[in-house]
C-alpha cells in the first residue's frame, strides 16, 4: 500500500480497530505470524496503532495479544489509554493520530560538553494570513512570472549577480565584502540549544514577551537516548520549580537568542488519553537593548469610591475568554466576498461578531427570524438569497418541502419550485 504511493509521506502508520482482544486464542501459529508481520512492519518504518474500543459490561486486556505487536516509538513517553467506549470518543483519538505534528526543525540540546540530545522544535502558535495575489495576464488569464534585473546607473550595463558585492560605511570608508564574508559574518556557532544555567520559574515576567512560543520535544532519530534524559531533566525542573536558560540558535543563518525553558507536565484524563504532552515551551527572551524605559507623569490617584465603581464593573463584565471561541474578522470578510464572487451574489454574507454561538441561541435566533418571515414574499421578491442557510433549512420543514442537499442553492430552488416562483 505505501509502496504504491505516489506521494512523499512523512510518516506510515496503520490504525486498528477492534474491540477482540485475543483473535488467535486457539491458534499459536496465527500468533507467531502476527507478531513476526507486526515485527517486520516496525523495520520498514511503519507504525502500528491500536484503537481499540469495547462494549459496556466488556473489558479489554492488552496484554493477552496486541502487547508483543505495539512497538511503541522510542520517543513517546505516553502510555497506552484505555479503550473507547463511544465513537465520539475514538474519532477523537483518531483524529489526534490522522495529524502527526511535524517538527519546524531537528536540533541539538547541548547540557555540557560530550552531553548531546536531540529535540524537535514545534510550533504551537502561527498567524493566519491571507492567500498571496497571483498576477494574471489581462488577455488570457495566464498567470505572470516577474523577473528583475539589475543596471549600472551611468552606462546602463546589465550586472550579474557575480558582479555585485556588499559594503558597510564605517568611519566615512565604504568597506566592500565579498559573499562568503558576508555568510561567515551571520553564522555564529552550530544550530542548537547550549544550556547556560538554571533560573527559577518566579524570574520569568510576563512583559518578557517577544515573539510567539515554541515547543520542544525528545528526537530519537536524532541522538538515541535522548527521550530518557529529557524526562530526567523535565521532572527535575518540576520537582524543583526552575527552568534552564539556553542559547538558542534555530539555524545556520540565525542571530542566537537566550530562551527560557518553561518546564509542562504531562496530564492525561480519566481514560489516559493525553490532553497536556509534556515537554518544554520555549520562551524567547529580549536583550538588554529591547527594553524601553518610559517615563510616566505622575497622576492623580483615585479616592476609594472609584475604586468600588471600577470593581463592580469588572465584575459584571467579566467572561471566560479563550481565543478558540474568535476567529479573524479579516480573514472570514476575505473568505465570504470570495464565496460571493464565485457564486455570483449580489453581497456577501453578513459577518457575525464574536464568539461562535451555543446552538440554543442560534435555534432561538433562527425561530425568532421565521417567525417575523413571509416566505412566499421573500421567494417572489427573490430575497431568498439573503437568508441564512438554518432559517432556509426551517421554512422548508415548516412547509414540506424536500429539497435535494442541504446546500444553499438547493434549499433556495426547492421553496422557489413549491410557491411557483
Amino acid at each position: 500500500m505505501f509502496s504504491n504511493s505516489t506521494q512523499k509521506v512523512g510518516s506510515k502508520r496503520i490504525l486498528l480497530f477492534t474491540n477482540n482482544d485475543n483473535p488467535h486464542a486457539g491458534s499459536p501459529q496465527l500468533q507467531r505470524q502476527a507478531r513476526t508481520k507486526a515485527s517486520d512492519l516496525n523495520e520498514t518504518g511503519i507504525d502500528l496503532e491500536l484503537m481499540h474500543l469495547i462494549q459496556e459490561g466488556e473489558t479489554f486486556d492488552v496484554t493477552k495479544f496486541y502487547k508483543d505487536l505495539l512497538y511503541s516509538a522510542d520517543d513517546e513517553i505516553t502510555e497506552l489509554p484505555d479503550p473507547s467506549e463511544k465513537l465520539e470518543e475514538l474519532m477523537s483519538r483518531v483524529r489526534t493520530k490522522d495529524h502527526k505534528k511535524r517538527a519546524l526543525r531537528r536540533i541539538p540540546f547541548s547540557l555540557g560538553k560530550g552531553l548531546n540530545l536531540g529535540v524537535g522544535v514545534y510550533t504551537l502558535v502561527r498567524s493566519c494570513p491571507k492567500p498571496y495575489g497571483v498576477k494574471l495576464s489581462r488577455n488570457t488569464n495566464e498567470e505572470l512570472k516577474t523577473h528583475s534585473k539589475t543596471y549600472l546607473e551611468d552606462t546602463g550595463e546589465v550586472l550579474m549577480p557575480q558582479d555585485l558585492k556588499k559594503a558597510q560605511t564605517y568611519g566615512g570608508r565604504r568597506i566592500c565584502f565579498e559573499n562568503d564574508e558576508v555568510t561567515e559574518i551571520k553564522r555564529f556557532e552550530e544550530p542548537g540549544f547550549y544550556l547556560m544555567g538554571f533560573k527559577p520559574r518566579a524570574s520569568l515576567k510576563k512583559y518578557y514577551h517577544v515573539k510567539p512560543g515554541q515547543f520542544i520535544y525528545p528526537d530519537e532519530n536524532t541522538v538515541s537516548g535522548s527521550t530518557t534524559l529529557f524526562s530526567a531533566l523535565l521532572k527535575k525542573c518540576l520537582d524543583r520549580g526552575v527552568m534552564p536558560i539556553c542559547k538558542y540558535i534555530p539555524g545556520k543563518n540565525f542571530p542566537p537568542r537566550f530562551a527560557a525553558l518553561l518546564p509542562q507536565e504531562e496530564e492525561l484524563d480519566e481514560h489516559k488519553v493525553q490532553v497536556t504532552p509534556p515537554g518544554f515551551h520555549v520562551i524567547i527572551l529580549p536583550y538588554a537593548d529591547d527594553f524601553r524605559k518610559v517615563k510616566l507623569d505622575e497622576t492623580v490617584r483615585a479616592n476609594t469610591e472609584q475604586i468600588d465603581k471600577a470593581k463592580d464593573m469588572i465584575k459584571k463584565l467579566a467572561f471566560t475568554f479563550n481565543s478558540e471561541s474568535f476567529e479573524n474578522p479579516v480573514l472570514q470578510k476575505y473568505w465570504r466576498n470570495i464565496e460571493a464572487l464565485a457564486l455570483d451574489r449580489d453581497e456577501p454574507e453578513e459577518m457575525k461578531a464574536g464568539a461562535t454561538a451555543d446552538p440554543a441561541a442560534k435555534k432561538a435566533k433562527t425561530d425568532g427570524a421565521l417567525a417575523m418571515l413571509d416566505a412566499k414574499t421573500e421567494a417572489e421578491n427573490g430575497r431568498l438569497g439573503k437568508l441564512t442557510v438554518a432559517v432556509l433549512q426551517e421554512v422548508c420543514k415548516k412547509q414540506g418541502i424536500t429539497p435535494a442537499s442541504k446546500k444553499k442553492a438547493d434549499l433556495i430552488e426547492a421553496i422557489n419550485d413549491h410557491f411557483g416562483v
